[in-house]
């Protein structure tokens, strides 16, 4: 008589997740959110009054408050009083985004879930881009925002949250040169972390050297000479790479978790240009 196999439980085979039902507030808020996304509800509209979106979804007024708080958490919608006033649709701005990516970062490190290969590794692989961009893109603006830092850096009197806070500038003032949003939000979230790692390389770091290879940076962007550009950030980068490895005391210290600082440290608020003002500044 033929045996056959017991069936594995449906979880062990198709790798099933619990099942769970919308709210009736989750529902409005992923049709909501869909209709901006797709551009049926652009940036500054005004959304139906409460009464109105009730009625339309089929949801208690209570709901529809419940689905508008939502989406002001996430940004998407704001709501002003007064007889102009109402729920508008307004579009996470770049700023904003880089921002809460940067929160999230934040709270990997805190809980040691990223190393500092993985941070050196991301800020190679996406700086030496935006290193090569901004030979090509730069502007005499953007030459004044990179040179800014570096002369500050040279003052013997700086403390050390105020130089980290130079380093940072400088390479955040590197990647916006590259104009490129993507990139630019990329290494944000980077510059946000990098102040703790260097933090961890104080002992090591010259700060005749860092100065002097951002200026050979600088001066292959200035000249739009990306070879140069890019062949000083390489300098410059195994430069960190060497002194990072006389910091780490062992093999363990490789997944340490990156040490907080004071936020003075830390970047500037970082701004973004749209695609129409990059255009428009040629």
């Amino acid at each position: 008589m033929e045996r056959h196999r017991e069936t594995p439980a449906a979880a062990e085979v198709l790798a099933v997740q619990p099942v769970f039902v919308r709210t009736a507030a989750g529902q409005v808020v992923d049709q909501l959110r869909a209709a901006i996304i797709d551009g049926r509800l652009r940036s500054g509209d005004r959304l139906p009054s409460e009464q109105q979106l009730a009625q339309d979804f089929g949801v208690s007024r209570g709901t529809v408050r419940e689905a508008i708080r939502t989406l002001a958490a996430s940004n998407l919608v704001t709501s002003t009083r007064g007889a102009t006033g109402g729920t508008f649709v307004t579009t996470p701005r770049a700023g904003e985004l880089a921002e809460r990516i940067g929160e999230q970062i934040g709270l990997w490190f805190r809980a040691g879930n990223i190393s500092l290969a993985e941070v050196q590794h991301a800020r190679h692989v996406l700086e030496r881009e935006c290193v090569a961009l901004a030979a090509l893109h730069r502007t005499e603006e953007d030459l004044s925002a990179m040179r800014r830092p570096i002369e500050t850096s040279r003052d013997p009197t700086l403390g050390e949250d105020a130089w980290l806070a130079t380093d940072v500038e400088f390479h955040t003032a590197v990647s916006k040169s590259a104009k490129n949003s993507i990139l630019e939000l990329a290494m944000t979230a980077v510059h946000l972390v990098r102040p703790r790692t260097n933090r961890l390389l104080l002992k090591e770091l010259r700060r005749d050297c860092i100065a002097d290879q951002h200026w050979a940076m600088y001066e292959g962007i200035r000249d739009r000479d990306a070879e140069a550009a890019t062949a000083a950030f390489e300098q410059h980068f195994s430069y960190l790479h060497e002194m990072q490895q006389r910091a780490l005391a062992d093999a363990d210290a490789e997944r340490m978790p990156v040490l907080d600082i004071p936020a003075e440290a830390g970047p500037a608020s970082v701004s973004f240009r749209t695609a129409d003002q990059r255009d428009a500044a040629g």
